[in-house]
């Protein structure tokens, strides 16, 4: 599936769409530039499970949990060097409960598994394409 918004409060919406559509626990894993519109996503999907506080890229804390109708487990593995970091943090258990938003999976797809993988990309300075695919474990 792609779908192409035109503007932060779309991609927003967009993300309470997905999230109307998945139960938990299930993973989103999202891979797309610096800028691209993951947090703005991020935000709707949050929104979506209930959630109507302040959602922020957890790039240097590597994760924020969001607490709603579901609690949503935000990541960012940009900075992740090997499986050791994730298993200081207990990634393995946050992925079966909850609903997980993955920020920069794609060195870690294999211990994620199973995932709604959408590939963000910019088209001008408000426009974003996303491509949706679902992989299965």
């Amino acid at each position: 599936m792609e779908l192409i918004t035109k503007s932060v409060e779309e991609t927003e919406k967009f993300g309470e769409a997905l999230a109307a559509k998945y139960a938990a626990p299930h993973v989103f894993c999202l891979t797309g530039d610096l800028g691209a519109g993951k947090t703005a996503l991020t935000r709707g999907v949050a929104r979506g499970y209930g959630f109507s506080g302040r959602v922020s890229s957890p790039t240097f804390t590597i994760m924020h949990m969001y607490e709603g109708g579901d609690t949503v487990h935000h990541f960012d593995l940009y900075r992740i060097e090997d499986e050791e970091e994730l298993d200081a943090i207990g990634f393995d258990s946050f992925l079966r409960e909850g609903i997980s938003v993955i920020e920069w999976p794609d060195s870690f797809q294999d211990r994620i598994g199973a995932c709604t993988h959408i590939t963000i990309n910019r088209i001008s300075d408000t426009e974003r394409r996303f491509t949706v695919k679902e992989i299965e474990e």
